[in-house]
């Protein structure tokens, strides 16, 4: 993007008199990175922000300078709000959910790097081919001549890091390295963001995921692998949501299937689904079912929905939408 839009980002945000951040509705490194990065940033200049989270912030992330600043309230939209900004989120109608519960609606200002983003915001600072929204942040840093603080950096770091499985993916471009060696230099502190990308996994968990890689069928024909985890496999062994999130990650490297999905029932009543792919477009499956993504790496959720077995141990998704 211009350095001219950058610049007339960083002016608005100093001119709003009570702006409000939005992470992505799936709390991830990259979201919760470029957000506090920014709030960082604005709070050595007096401004206080808060960014709205849609679920508490997993334990992983609580070394994140500024994470106090996540909240889950959504009062903050009763106020006055002037200025929204959205970060790392594909899907407008869970902006537009929570802007229309604002009384005047303000400026939203949608920041991202998914190929699926249709651009919904006034001002769309969207770059397709960065490797994560934290480096579009930093983008919007450097063409604004701000050196990241060591907490700034560390956050942006998490973003990258979180988004390139530590530089392990296809979004592991000469860019990614490039800001990260940046990053690094400043004083990013690496090891903990590492850490917080491969934390350590409990017991609990990693039983859920042998549950789950018992389940791995792979198709016959189209050679696509697919497993599944229930509410009651996470109930059963006292595991969160957020403990079982990498799983796609860790199976993307199955050597003899191109594309995979993983399914798994929430705690809002649906079955949400994650892609991986070295072959095929997967954001454009997760376009086609309201979700997004990118061409690699995409994902949607299924609401009103259960995983279901048969008497032979087979599994489907079945839909409880009343006809």
């Amino acid at each position: 993007m211009s350095a001219h839009q950058a610049k007339h980002i960083y002016h608005l945000l100093h001119t709003a008199k009570n702006p409000v951040f939005i992470s992505d509705e799936r709390i991830d490194g990259d979201s919760l990175g470029a957000s506090l990065a920014l709030v960082d940033h604005l709070t050595s200049q007096g401004k206080h922000i808060p960014v709205y989270v849609a679920e508490s912030v997993p334990k992983k992330y609580e070394f994140l300078p500024h994470i106090t600043a996540c909240t889950t309230d959504t009062s903050i939209f009763e106020n006055e709000v002037d200025l929204v900004l959205a970060f790392d989120c594909s899907d407008e109608n869970y902006i537009e959910r929570l802007v229309s519960k604002i009384p005047h609606r303000p400026l939203v200002i949608n920041i991202d790097h998914h190929a699926s983003n249709s651009h919904y915001g006034d001002i769309n600072y969207v770059v397709s081919h960065a490797p994560a929204t934290a480096a579009v942040v930093y983008s919007l840093f450097h063409h604004n001549q701000i050196i990241p603080s060591k907490q700034a950096a560390t956050c942006l770091l998490m973003g990258i890091c979180f988004d390139t499985t530590v530089f392990r993916n296809s979004a592991s471009d000469k860019d990614a390295f490039y800001i990260a060696s940046k990053l690094i230099k400043l004083g990013a502190r690496s090891q903990e963001v590492v850490r917080a990308v491969f934390s350590g996994r409990s017991i609990p968990t990693l039983r859920v995921w042998g549950v789950a890689l018992e389940r791995l069928q792979k198709h016959p024909v189209y050679e696509f692998v697919t497993t599944c985890i229930t509410r009651k496999d996470m109930d059963e062994h006292g595991i969160t949501d957020d403990e079982v999130d990498g799983l796609s990650n860790f199976l993307h490297f199955v050597s003899d299937a191109h594309t995979l999905f993983v399914l798994k029932e929430t705690t809002c009543g649906g079955v949400k689904v994650s892609m991986r792919s070295e072959k095929h477009d997967v954001s454009l499956i997760a376009k086609t079912f309201g979700g997004g993504g990118h061409v690699k790496a995409a994902g949607f959720t299924i609401p009103q929905s259960t995983i279901s077995y048969d008497t032979q141990g087979n599994w489907k998704v079945e839909s409880h939408v009343q006809a």
